[in-house]
């Protein structure tokens, strides 16, 4: 079973046109039709797109379908996104972080991550 936390919204001056809050949410992530590579985490998530931790360097513009275990949920909710930056993290569990910005989902999965953000927002 996967925990996963709202530590607060992000520190200092929020730029972004939608909030976004610090979260680990297990997630699952595919490149073209390769090999799923599973049980990474995000680090943040926004309705419009995430930070999330890699296992491999993953190039800046390339497009992935994720998984997204939201909360308790059995089931992922699936999503297309484009990395829009990545970079390294040494002596990280995980070697690699990207940000995310999503492309094509379901409008409940939007839905679910509003109400993610505002109770995680409301509860500090």
């Amino acid at each position: 079973m996967w925990i996963y936390n709202i530590i607060k919204p992000l520190g200092g001056k929020e730029r972004r046109r939608f909030p976004r809050v610090e979260s680990a949410f297990r997630i699952n992530y595919q490149v073209g039709s390769g090999p799923p590579h599973v049980d990474c985490v995000t680090r943040d998530i926004s309705e419009v797109g995430m930070r999330l931790n890699l296992y491999q360097r993953i190039k800046a513009g390339t497009t992935l379908k994720f998984g997204i275990y939201m909360k308790d949920a059995p089931e992922p909710d699936f999503v297309f996104g484009k990395l829009v930056w990545e970079r390294e993290t040494p002596g990280r569990q995980y070697p690699y972080e990207a940000g995310v910005e999503f492309s094509l989902f379901d409008p409940s999965f939007r839905s679910k991550v509003h109400t993610y953000v505002q109770s995680a927002m409301s509860a500090v």
